[in-house]
């Protein structure tokens, strides 16, 4: 159950992320403190009742510049000058919560994958989904 747990949460950590970082760091502390079966089942429960939850702007930006982080490095001007308008563009919207992510920025996060593979970001479901 450890194992899958762990996995779950690899897969996961960047939508709870993007939902609140205060949803983030209450399931970063009971993935550190799990220890039975029964502890691990509580966060996988958590991590399922959270990702029902709408996005907060102002984490999912943040969470947007976090997985920025595995691009760039790599990412060639033009793209980098495009996330960031598009990430601009979020930040001052009048919307407070978003149901999904923002359509062109998350094709624009899968073309990012997709020209700059991560095998690490490839498994999350914040640019899968």
């Amino acid at each position: 159950m450890k194992k899958e747990t762990e996995q779950l949460w690899a897969s996961e950590k960047y939508t709870v992320m993007a939902k609140g970082y205060n949803f983030y760091t209450e399931v970063q502390v009971l993935m550190r403190d799990a220890q039975s079966t029964a502890d691990y089942e509580k966060v996988t429960m958590l991590i399922a009742e959270l990702k029902e939850k709408s996005f907060e702007r102002r984490a999912l930006c943040n969470t947007l510049e976090h997985v920025w982080g595995y691009f760039k490095k790599s990412a060639e001007e033009v793209d980098k000058e495009h996330f960031f308008s598009l990430l601009d563009t979020l930040r001052e919207s009048d919307e407070e919560y978003y149901d999904e992510m923002p359509y062109e920025i998350h094709l624009f996060l899968k073309y990012l994958l997709q020209k700059y593979p991560s095998e690490y970001l490839s498994r999350s479901t914040f640019i899968k989904n």
